[in-house]
């Protein structure tokens, strides 16, 4: 059976986004690539909601 691993930004208080939508509160610095790049290299699927694989379709 496969694992399932959720990776998800929200911030202490369970916020995900500002008041206005906006995802400019976290800062990816080098620590941020580094643990992106080690849990992609660990899988071998993605699963998006229909928003974010609207944003992401043309990567």
């Amino acid at each position: 059976m496969r694992k399932v691993i959720l990776s998800n930004l929200v911030t202490l208080d369970s916020f995900f986004a500002g008041p206005n939508g906006e995802l400019d509160w976290f800062i990816v610095d080098q620590e941020f690539n580094e643990y992106a790049n080690d849990l992609l290299s660990k899988v071998d699927t993605l699963l998006f909601g229909r928003v974010t694989y609207q944003l992401m379709a043309d990567y």
